[in-house]
C-alpha cells in the first residue's frame, strides 16, 4: 500500500513539471510570433512608402503626335484671320489668360497643362484634316488650311513658354497671348509632302529597290561562274 501512494505522487510531480515546461514553450512561441508579425509590418510598411514615392514622381508627358514649331505670329483680330477655324478652348488655361500674371503652385499647373493642351490641338487640327495649328490666348486652339497665310498680320514677340518666360528658339513649347498665335505644324507625309513629293519618294524607292536587286543577281552569276572555271582548272 505504501509502494503505491508513493508511485501515485511521484507521477503527479511528473505532471506538474511537464506542464509548467508546456506552458513555457506556448509563451516562447508567442514571443516569436509577435517579432515575425512585427517584422512583415515593417516589410509591408517600407513597400507601401516606396509605392507610394513611385505614384509621387511626375512623369514627363509625351505627345502621340510629332510636331514642329513654327514661329510666333500676330493676329489682328480682323475678321480676315490668319487662321479660320476655331478648335476649342482649355478652361484650366482660360483662367490663366484672364488673370494676366502667373505665380506660385498655379505657375506649375500651367506648365503641366501648356504640352498637354498643345497635343491635343495638334490630334483636333489633324483630324480635321489640317497639318497647321496655333496656340492664342493661351486657351485657345484654332487651325486651317495647309497653304494659310498665318503669318499676314507680320511676326509678333507676345508669346510664352513655361513659367510665363518669354518664348525663344530653344523654347520646348509656346503659346500666344491675346492677340499672338504661336504656330506649329504636325509632321505628317501626307500634309507637309505634295502628292508630287510623295510620288518621286516612291518612284526613286522603287529604281533603288530595283538596283539593289539586279546586282545581288549579278553577284550570284559571278560567283557560279568563279565556281565553274575552279570545277575545270581542278
Amino acid at each position: 500500500m505504501g509502494k503505491i501512494f508513493w508511485i501515485v505522487l511521484l507521477g503527479l510531480c511528473l505532471l506538474i513539471v511537464h506542464s509548467k515546461e508546456a506552458e513555457k514553450a506556448d509563451e516562447a512561441d508567442d514571443d516569436a510570433s509577435e517579432e515575425e508579425g512585427s517584422g512583415a509590418g515593417n516589410e509591408e510598411s517600407e513597400e507601401g512608402d516606396e509605392e507610394a514615392d513611385d505614384a509621387g514622381e511626375t512623369k514627363e508627358f509625351v505627345c502621340n503626335l510629332k510636331y514642329k514649331k513654327i514661329g510666333c505670329y500676330a493676329d489682328k483680330g480682323k475678321k480676315d484671320k490668319p487662321l479660320v477655324s476655331f478648335m476649342e478652348s482649355d478652361e484650366d488655361l482660360s483662367g490663366f489668360a484672364k488673370r494676366g500674371k502667373i505665380k506660385g503652385s498655379t505657375l506649375d499647373k500651367f506648365n503641366g497643362e501648356l504640352p498637354k493642351f498643345a497635343c491635343k490641338c495638334a490630334n483636333d487640327a489633324i483630324n480635321g484634316g489640317n497639318a497647321i495649328f496655333g496656340l492664342q490666348n493661351l486657351a485657345e486652339c484654332w487651325s486651317g488650311p495647309d497653304d494659310s497665310k498665318y503669318d499676314k498680320d507680320g511676326s509678333s514677340e507676345d508669346c510664352v513658354t513655361f513659367d510665363m518666360a518669354k518664348c525663344d528658339d530653344s523654347s520646348e513649347v509656346c503659346a500666344g497671348k491675346k492677340h499672338a498665335n504661336f504656330m506649329y505644324y504636325v509632321d505628317s507625309p501626307e500634309h507637309t509632302k505634295t502628292a508630287e513629293e510623295v510620288q518621286q519618294e516612291l518612284a526613286e524607292e522603287a529604281k533603288e529597290a530595283e538596283e539593289a536587286k539586279k546586282k545581288k543577281s549579278a553577284k550570284k552569276i559571278e560567283k557560279e561562274e568563279r565556281k565553274e572555271i575552279q570545277k575545270a582548272l581542278n
